[in-house]
């Protein structure tokens, strides 16, 4: 390949940068993890872990029921306006009407 040690170079002058970490280390780790798992909960967590879910439920339900007023609402005008002016053809001689 090429003679230029560039990389080498590279390694060489980076490894006082790299973190070795020690043998205790994922002990140490692990040992966190589980001690944040097993903590009790305050007042506040646990009524934020009960809270939430029922926000946002009562929140979907006001969004849908928004929504679905408002269609409602918008094809109710539009049968309001068919009554009110009836659509008539003619076919074969005989004349016919939507909305009587």
């Amino acid at each position: 390949m090429t003679e230029d040690k560039f990389f080498e170079r590279l390694r060489h002058d980076a490894k006082p940068l790299r973190y070795a970490g020690d043998d205790f280390l994922p002990a140490r780790m692990a040992a966190r993890v589980r001690e944040r798992l097993n903590r009790p909960a305050t007042v506040s967590q646990f009524l934020a872990a009960w809270f939430r879910p029922i926000a946002a439920s009562l929140a979907a339900i006001i969004l849908s029921l928004t929504l679905g007023l408002t269609w409602s609402a918008s094809h109710h005008d539009i049968a309001d306006s068919i009554s009110q002016n009836p659509i008539e053809f003619a076919m074969a001689g005989e004349t016919f009407g939507v909305g009587d």
